[in-house]
């Protein structure tokens, strides 16, 4: 695309932020930005609700403005879009910009293998976020950000336009796969392309990729059922957080006590509402509705055993490759963390138990073991 053709789109998109903060600044509004089709989950069924229980809860001194479809930013520009205050919010996920929030990168690319317990990983990569990382939040600061809220996906599942049942069907093939699913799929001798998820759907149409590893519900969400229609059905480890409100620092030092009080505690319902009813529940049903609507099959590996030797295969690689990436980007014990986000998962998946798909449940364990545990005003 030359700078000619570029210009009109650069300038619509321009024109759009301007018009949303002109907005947001007579309406007295806030503008979340999100990159994510607009019938996402999240967009439908998380932020509408929270944000007026904080406007009811704020007695309409603070007024939230979702703009949905990355109209204002997509997801490798919404951290340098929230510092600057394009927008005053916005979905982050570190895989798109690790050299700009390093250790929370060095969180996000320790694939979890063995279990599918989002609970668990959600309140385990958390707590060691907000409470014994402090490079995490130090990351934040230095780009004018407050992080409020995070989950971990489900276990990842490949999706593909042909079926692969062996190692030998995805040898050579594209797949969109960031952080460390990209160095899995590299050892298992596929090609991992670095796109975003709203990205993936032009590549798959066009042919750019081959296969799209993610959660199953964004088949149906995304639009990936549309051109991947052969699910491969073994689960390839799950990642994050996505930390689901990276809030501008100006705008939150202008909120009173009360006010980051009450914004806290919504991103703890968040983070259990989009852990549980996004990555379990709306993700089984999901897969059904894909296969239902979309003819979308499951195929079955030949030999699960050689899927799972490369899944202990990358797993000793991964730690090296994460302490090496992590340092180089300024981490300064990218192994610590590592070790205390695996570590304490053991302590959630207990929890986790208890918490099951109770979603009020698991806001309530969010409070009390992290949440509640955060300065408003140091964070």
């Amino acid at each position: 695309m030359t700078i000619k053709h570029f210009a009109p789109v650069a300038t619509a998109a321009f024109a759009v932020a301007l018009l949303a903060a002109g907005t947001a600044s007579a309406q007295q509004e806030l503008v979340y930005g999100n990159w994510t089709p607009p019938r996402e989950y999240q967009n439908v069924q998380v932020m509408p609700y929270m944000f007026a229980e904080i406007e009811k809860e704020t007695k309409g001194a603070i007024k939230w403005k979702l703009i949905a479809g990355g109209q204002l930013a997509d997801g490798k520009t919404t951290f340098t879009a929230v510092k600057d205050g394009l927008m005053q919010a916005g979905l982050g996920i570190a895989t798109y910009v690790p050299n700009t929030v390093p250790s929370l990168y060095t969180i996000y690319s320790t694939v979890i293998l063995g279990h599918n317990d989002v609970v668990a990983a959600t309140g385990a990569a958390m707590e060691v976020f907000y409470l014994r990382c402090p490079s995490c939040l130090e990351d934040f600061r230095k780009i004018n950000s407050v992080p409020l809220g995070g989950w971990t996906s489900s276990a990842y599942l490949l999706a593909c336009n042909q079926p692969v049942k062996s190692l030998a069907d995805l040898k050579g093939k594209r797949v969109r796969a960031t952080g460390g699913n990209a160095e899995l799929f590299r050892v298992a001798g596929a090609v991992p392309v670095g796109a975003t998820l709203v990205e993936a759907v032009g590549l798959l149409q066009r042919g750019g990729i081959e296969c799209q590893h993610g959660i199953a519900d964004w088949l149906r969400t995304f639009g990936y059922a549309d051109f991947a229609k052969y699910v491969t059905d073994y689960p390839l480890g799950l990642t994050g957080p996505a930390i689901g409100f990276v809030l501008n620092r100006d705008t939150w030092n202008k909120f009173t006590l009360e006010q980051k009080k009450i914004h806290i505690k919504w991103a703890a319902w968040m983070s259990a509402k989009l852990a549980i009813g996004n990555f379990i529940i709306a993700n089984e049903e999901g897969l059904q509705t894909v296969i239902k609507d979309k003819g979308v099959q499951m195929v079955k590996v030949t030999n699960p055993a050689e899927w799972e030797a490369v899944l202990q295969n990358y797993k000793k690689l991964e730690r090296d490759r994460n302490i090496a990436t992590g340092k180089e980007f300024g981490v300064k014990d990218p192994a610590a963390i590592m070790d205390d986000y695996e570590k304490t998962i053991v302590k959630w998946r207990a929890l986790s138990k208890d918490i099951g798909r109770d979603i009020d449940k698991f806001q309530a364990v969010l409070m009390r073991e992290i949440y509640s545990k955060i300065d408003p005003e140091k964070l």
